[in-house]
């Protein structure tokens, strides 16, 4: 249970924010709460608690409704934690993550040798931008020297075949 909690708050904090976590821990188990006792719960303002309630929505992992209050006449969400919106976003986010994975091996694969990188490393850039910088570090003006990106390659290649295996449902090995 500890193990799937801490896999819950690491998914939700890449998904959403870090800042997001004490508010999803209050609502875990709890249904239609107000924004008011959301914020006075986990010691924040309202708007900044409207606001992570807001970025949860977006991510689909909470669900609310709005009732007006008759007294004040405004309206008040009542707010709910989605845990199946997890699992979507989750999915999602692995998918966008492994696309830009594949975009970043293949401009390796295609500029093999021709990056440049910082002795201090500062900066790493292609041969382009070193040309540019007439091969000297924008950062502190260090000689910048050629990258073999043969490692680059092969860890983006471990990174996508892990991450291919996970959104396949297998679980991925372990280093």
């Amino acid at each position: 249970m500890v193990m799937a909690q801490a896999a819950l708050f690491d998914t939700v904090a890449e998904l959403v924010g870090e800042d997001v976590i004490p508010v999803v821990k209050y609502l875990r188990g709890r249904k239609n709460i107000s924004e008011f006792k959301i914020a006075e719960k986990v010691e924040l303002e309202v708007n900044m608690t409207r606001n992570i309630l807001y970025r949860l929505y977006a991510s689909n992992l909470v669900t609310y409704h709005r009732k007006k209050d008759r007294q004040k006449g405004w309206y008040i969400s009542y707010w709910t934690f989605n845990p199946r919106g997890l699992k979507h976003s989750a999915s999602k986010m692995k998918k966008e993550k492994l696309e830009k994975l594949k975009e970043r091996l293949q401009k390796e694969q295609e500029n093999t040798n021709s990056f440049f990188l910082c002795p201090n490393l500062c900066a790493r850039v292609d041969f382009d931008k070193a040309t540019e910088f007439e091969f000297k570090c924008p950062e502190c003006g260090s000689l910048m020297n050629q990258q073999d990106n043969s490692k680059t390659i092969e860890r983006l290649q471990q990174q996508i075949a892990e991450l291919e295996k996970d959104i396949a449902g297998r679980k991925p090995k372990k280093k």
